[in-house]
């Protein structure tokens, strides 16, 4: 069967990566699949091409893209799909679907919804969706209930997908050394990190507060940052405040995520919001302890405190610090919640059952 992912841009963040990891499993039971993106192609595009994934960008135009909605109903007729999934919200490009793929269309929200849009907005986004898709899906319990408290109406469409996460191995210490030595990290420093866009919801500036606290503790603190975003120089500033400027490497967007977790001795997560997190959730595949605090999210429908990881509801500097420094003084104790967490995400991220249920809804067949 011929699958069309119309999604919304190909960057390197959370919903390209959740995204790309459906699309490599449908595509490994022999569905051929396809991306047409309504932004430019994306520092994403590489690893699409690498795993024989066709992809191709449109020009956004116009308020909400209206200027691009006939460039691509031109594209989506000459594709003609079996099936389509759309991931992001985007009302235009509902519109533009036309009857293309009746009773085969799935609209995939991989974004929580307080403070991104007005109310309306979203009802109006869920009242077209629901004429327009046969089931919207939602990485966690937590951003399906916002949607059903926005516009009730979707709860016969909606349904709760969590993101595939592939279990990997803990990295061998000379591909550990090897990593490190790729942006020349001491190779026996003990090394926190964190990933993502770096902008004001994702809460940089407390993992810059907690890196101060833990180098107290631990003299040989190097704090690692993927990724960049529009806080990236007040973040800098806020570094050389706290005196951290010779303890923080800032390595920008990375293609390939395993060398930074293989340098990581423990992943430091903060959020104000978040659908998921699933930068937590590929630490934890790769075999690297946990700490975070989110305010709203639904990480915790996955990661229960204390058992698979450190899990805070509020930003708690010094609770998050002594969590890591405890974790790096008994690594026994983060080992043993990486192998507790692995059985849960064996469970609630297997990418094989996810492919089984987005199959069903798009009526695919087995």
């Amino acid at each position: 069967m011929r699958l069309l992912n119309l999604i919304q841009c190909t960057n390197l963040g959370g919903t390209e990566r959740a995204s790309f990891g459906l699309m490599q499993e449908l595509k490994k039971r022999g569905h051929e699949v396809e991306v047409l993106s309504l932004n430019p192609l994306g520092d994403f595009a590489p690893i699409l091409a690498s795993a024989g994934i066709p992809a191709t960008g449109l020009p956004y135009c116009g308020r909400g893209g209206w200027k691009s909605v006939g460039l691509l109903r031109r594209e989506l007729q000459q594709r003609a799909p079996d099936a389509l999934i759309m991931t992001g919200h985007n009302l235009l490009a509902s519109v533009a679907l036309g009857n293309m793929c009746r009773g085969h269309r799935v609209l995939a929200i991989h974004f929580h919804h307080a403070g991104v849009k007005p109310s309306w907005q979203w009802r109006l986004i869920y009242r077209v969706a629901c004429a327009r898709f046969d089931a919207i899906t939602f990485p966690s319990n937590f951003v399906r209930n916002e949607a059903e408290a926005l516009y009730p109406n979707i709860s016969s469409r909606a349904h709760t997908v969590r993101y595939p996460v592939a279990l990997g191995k803990r990295c061998s210490e000379r591909e550990r050394a090897n990593a490190r030595a790729s942006w020349n990290l001491p190779r026996d420093a003990t090394i926190i990190g964190n990933a993502g866009w770096l902008i004001p919801r994702k809460r940089f500036d407390i993992f810059l507060h907690v890196a101060a606290e833990v180098s107290k503790s631990i003299p040989n603190s190097v704090f690692l940052i993927a990724g960049d975003g529009t806080e990236r120089d007040r973040l800098k500033g806020i570094a050389a405040e706290l005196n951290l400027s010779d303890r923080v490497r800032w390595i920008g967007w990375q293609t390939d995520m395993t060398p930074f977790y293989n340098s990581l001795d423990v992943l430091l997560f903060n959020s104000d919001f978040d659908a998921m997190g699933l930068t937590a959730l590929e630490s934890i595949s790769h075999g690297v302890p946990v700490v975070a605090s989110v305010l709203n999210g639904g990480l915790r429908e996955i990661i229960t405190n204390k058992v698979h990881a450190t899990l805070l509801d509020r930003h708690d500097v010094p609770e998050m610090a002594r969590a890591i420094v405890e974790i790096v003084r008994n690594p026994a104790e983060g080992v043993a919640q990486i192998e507790r967490a692995h059985e849960q995400l064996l469970t609630i991220g297997n990418a094989i059952d996810i492919a089984d249920t987005y199959e069903r809804l798009l009526g695919l067949g087995g």
